[in-house]
């Protein structure tokens, strides 16, 4: 702004000094012209009155003439008499423009330009008493040659008008602008330096007001946005139509490593994504990196027809998966497991019903149905019981004593062990803990079971239940054949057994409702074993807090080898 207020501010001065230097000569000009003029007139009747008065013109016209005024004798037809800058010189003026006038009014005036040589003649004509004509001529510089006469001298000096043309446009343009410049834009009618400038300092003033209005807005909505995208487990990638990275929450910044030199294009996967997505599709597809596997979805982001850029949604899909995939297992297991004593049940009830079983092998075959089918209701009934603990959130107020759950456990599992020719110890304490008898028991009965079933003859189980000032043990201690170290991973899992052949003798759940059980309870499930000496399952439950746990009698409870 400051060279075009400096570049007006020049032109101005210049065309001002232009004009004003011809303005003054052509003032000057016709000031000279009627100072001429008057002077011609002037004489020409001092002349004419000295001629009108009897003076002989041939003899006393020389006398008369003054200066360089060139006089003229001229009859009354128009021939030239005398002529004093042409003597002999007769021609004849009757038709010129001031001998015209005198005919006509007894004076006349005219002006004749020499554009040859830049002069201007002046010419006035007066009648005389004989009828004849007086002319006086006088030549003077043309307009034009004045003019130049004026700008020569200018000629020499313009290096300095112009030098101090230039620095005074420059001084008044700095003394325009600069108070204009200082105007904070924030604060604009703090400095009004002129007030042809505030109607427009008003509107900025009034324009920053609701720019500031709309910036506190869009900073409330970032900042919920920001708090929004961090508090997600999804990672969020959104991406401009150039294809490069606008935003990522700190969810995609720990799914996809994001650091500082990070490009989309590098991988291209999601680039593929990304261009389908400004193309205006909806892609997805699933991607494993880390152990994880994620479902991408990219979207495009979209204003009325125009594409703004896209945004890709990564979501950890690998519990969904892992989730489907057992539950694909287990229905599959579900039906193996229930498919066999289904066969003995049909084949059983098929030979009964068709009479070829002998009166006395009837009580057998219809103990193999019985048993079978009290196989199948375990099994259903462990079924429910792992889906419940699956699926439901299980909470609950009741606080259990977990010793007197062990002595109650043990007491009716001592008819199977001694069937098995195994010996059971216990021994515990009061141990209270948060959690129904149900969950409880459902611990100490599959892993005393496991004990037993997968013991040695004449072997031993040994259950403890102790506790301190956080929380509660048991441990259940067996004699049996152990659990290779290639198992021990897979013991927890439905309907997985390390003894195959002695699968049979229970439903392959029981370890499984044993861990969700634990889990359910905030509890953790250790298992050490060595391979023929036997295991150890060790499982430590949160102490429960009771108010009244001094009154609480503790009792010792010890079993004899016995039972």
């Amino acid at each position: 702004m400051t060279k075009r207020i400096y570049r007006s501010i020049l032109w101005a001065c210049l065309i001002v000094m232009v004009t004003t230097v011809g303005a003054t000569v052509y003032a000057l000009y016709q000031a000279f012209v009627q100072e001429s003029v008057a002077q011609l007139e002037k004489e020409t009747e001092l002349v004419a009155s000295a001629l009108n008065q009897g003076i002989d013109p041939e003899k006393e016209v020389e006398i008369l003439a003054l200066g360089d005024v060139r006089v003229c004798l001229i009859d009354s037809d128009g021939m030239v008499v005398y002529d004093s800058a042409h003597p002999g010189l007769e021609q004849n003026h009757k038709d010129r423009d001031e001998i015209v006038q005198a005919m006509n009014t007894g004076k006349g005036f005219s002006i004749r330009h020499s554009h040859t040589i830049s002069e201007e003649t002046y010419n006035c004509a007066i009648l005389l008493n004989d009828g004849s004509y007086l002319r006086l001529s006088q030549s003077h510089s043309s307009m034009l040659n004045l003019f130049f006469q004026a700008v020569l001298p200018l000629v020499f000096v313009l290096p300095l008008v112009l030098l101090f043309v230039w620095g005074l446009a420059r001084i008044l343009s700095n003394n325009i602008v600069d108070p204009i410049n200082r105007i904070d834009p924030g604060k604009p009618l703090d400095n009004i330096p002129y007030e042809q400038l505030r109607p427009l300092l008003e509107r900025l003033d009034q324009g920053n007001r609701q720019i500031h209005q709309q910036l506190l807005q869009l900073e409330t909505r970032n900042r919920e946005f920001e708090a929004l995208t961090a508090s997600m487990d999804e990672g969020l990638l959104m991406v401009s139509t150039e294809g490069g990275l606008i935003y990522a929450n700190p969810a995609a910044a720990r799914i996809f490593s994001l650091h500082e030199d990070w490009q989309i294009q590098d991988h291209p996967d999601l680039d593929e994504m990304v261009h389908q997505a400004l193309a205006g599709n909806n892609k997805q597809k699933n991607w494993k990196r880390k152990g994880r596997i994620y479902s991408l979805e990219a979207s495009p982001v979209r204003n009325n027809d125009q594409c703004l850029g896209a945004f890709i949604l990564a979501l950890d899909v690998t519990e969904k998966l892992e989730m489907q995939k057992r539950r694909q297992e287990f229905t599959a297991n579900v039906t193996h497991e229930l498919k066999t004593p289904l066969q003995t049940i049909s084949s059983s009830a098929e030979l009964l019903n068709s009479g070829l079983v002998k009166a006395e092998d009837v009580p057998r075959f219809s103990s193999y149905i019985y048993q079978e089918a009290s196989r199948m209701t375990d099994m259903v009934n462990d079924i429910i019981h792992l889906s419940r603990l699956e699926n439901e959130n299980v909470t609950t107020d009741q606080k259990t004593d977990l010793n007197a759950v062990c002595a109650r456990c043990v007491e009716k599992l001592k008819h199977n062990a001694e069937v098995r020719n195994v010996t059971l110890h216990f021994e515990g304490k009061s141990a209270w803990v948060d959690g129904s008898e149900v969950d409880l028991k459902s611990i100490v009965k599959n892993l005393i079971e496991n004990a037993i079933h997968y013991n040695r003859p004449e072997g031993e189980v040994w259950v403890t239940v102790d506790s301190d000032q956080k929380q509660v043990v048991l441990k259940v201690r067996d004699t049996g054949m152990g659990i290779p170290l290639q198992y021990r991973e897979r013991i927890f899992e439905r309907f997985f057994t390390a003894d195959p052949s002695r699968s049979q003798s229970g439903t392959g759940l029981g370890l499984a409702i044993v861990r969700h059980a634990v889990d359910n309870l905030g509890g953790t499930i250790d298992v050490t074993s060595k391979t023929g000496e036997g295991s150890t399952f060790t499982v430590r439950l949160p102490k429960a807090a009771l108010n009244m746990e001094a009154n609480v009698e503790e009792t010792d409870t010890k079993s004899d080898p016995a039972i």
